[in-house]
């Protein structure tokens, strides 16, 4: 906490709920178009294939975002890096409204990607300025059940905006959305940082060497980009499994989505229980054999009955359970290590997390997933994944 600020505690409630606000927003900017994606494929005249790198682009620009931001705010301060933010998020979300091509729109994509990874890096920043250590861990578990938020909602708001207006609304959406953040901040939040430091590469280089050689602490953020290609996966293949070949519309994909994420919350309070009662290594243990053999059990029956849309509920809220276990206490875990330096970790960290889920999007966006049982061998794959980390990465090292 930066004791120099002398802040009412009302005008440091006011910063809080302003920051509040505008966590589910960023939480919700990845898959809020992902109902619009058959649409907009069929509006800009592009293959499957390719529309669905408007969310690969996102997730690259997120993790540049999170990287480069991790280290710049310490130097620049967090104000003026957050103001510029939110204005290149404003700007380019405009564009696709009045030039609708695919490279305009994957551009968009992408700075909104890297905006709004800064934004969040800004944000968990501002906290840890304006607040004392004991309310910033009370405060904890309420920021990260507000940033879920965003991730239920987003589809919702996508899938009935596009069912009234279009696959455009949606960047409407954004840029108002974005204009308010923009304004609320410009108002409400000073400059909180205590004292800027000078960017040295040999102490950025010396840091990541020490973070980078720690083989535990590698696994975490792999994890956390194999949990959270998960619920990619989902946003990604499904809008195209679900209302193109199952023929539903995409207000049925929005109301599903909004179950997954309800799955996803359910979990992380589920997460936070088990913490209490059990070390993270063995939840790890336990969660993980349990997903894989439900996911298993999912995948054989798949070739036995003939219920794709049950087998793809189904396996996909077990699926954004395991996320909500696996995603939260990987990252808790991985901050932990490194409280010395949580800057560079958190920036590696991110940069890890988020090339593993844009890299797993744009692999699945390559695949035809024209079946339950193909989205549930997708799902396999990637918890045996999760397996295979854990097995060679933490059970040693938990023994």
């Amino acid at each position: 906490m930066n004791e120099n600020l002398n802040l009412t505690p009302l005008r440091v409630r006011l910063i809080t709920w302003t920051l509040l606000f505008i966590m589910p927003v960023i939480g919700m900017i990845v898959d809020l178009v992902a109902p619009s994606l058959p649409a907009m494929a069929i509006d800009i005249h592009v293959s499957e294939s390719m529309i669905k790198n408007v969310i690969t682009t996102f997730l690259f620009g997120y993790a540049l975002g999170n990287f480069f931001t991790g280290f710049l705010t310490d130097a620049f301060g967090r104000r003026n890096l957050i103001r510029i933010a939110l204005l290149t998020f404003v700007i380019v979300s405009i564009l696709p409204i009045f030039y609708p091509s695919i490279n305009v729109i994957l551009f968009s994509r992408f700075m909104q990607g890297v905006s709004s990874g800064a934004a969040a890096v800004l944000l968990r920043a501002i906290f840890a300025d304006i607040l004392p250590k004991e309310k910033l861990v009370k405060l904890g578990a309420v920021i990260g059940t507000v940033w879920g938020l965003g991730p239920i909602i987003g589809p919702v708001i996508g899938a009935n905006l596009q069912h009234a207006y279009g696959w455009q609304a949606g960047f409407y959406f954004f840029t108002i959305i974005g204009v308010f953040c923009l304004t609320s901040v410009y108002f409400v939040v000073p400059e909180t940082i205590a004292r800027r430091q000078k960017l040295k590469y040999s102490v950025i280089r010396a840091n990541c060497r020490e973070i980078l050689t720690n083989k535990v602490f590698l696994a975490l953020p792999i994890l956390m980009g194999i949990a959270y290609s998960l619920i990619i996966t989902f946003h990604t293949a499904g809008p195209f499994l679900i209302q193109n070949i199952l023929g539903y519309s995409p207000l049925f994909f929005g109301r599903l989505a909004l179950c997954m994420g309800i799955s996803f919350l359910l979990a992380t309070f589920t997460a936070r229980y088990l913490v209490g009662i059990m070390p993270v290594e063995r939840i790890f243990q336990l969660g993980i054999s349990l997903f894989l053999l439900a996911i298993t059990v999912l995948l054989v029956l798949s070739h036995l009955l003939t219920m794709p849309l049950i087998f793809i509920i189904v396996a996909s809220l077990i699926m954004f359970f395991a996320a909500g276990i696996l995603f939260p206490l990987s990252m808790g875990k991985g901050l932990s290590m490194f409280s010395h330096i949580a800057g560079t970790a958190t920036a590696i960290m991110y940069l890890i997390n988020g090339s593993i889920t844009a890299a797993s999007s744009f692999i699945i966006s390559l695949l035809n997933v024209n079946s339950a049982t193909e989205m549930l061998m997708t799902y396999f794959i990637m918890i045996l994944l999760c397996m295979l980390i854990y097995r060679t990465m933490l059970h040693s090292k938990a023994r």
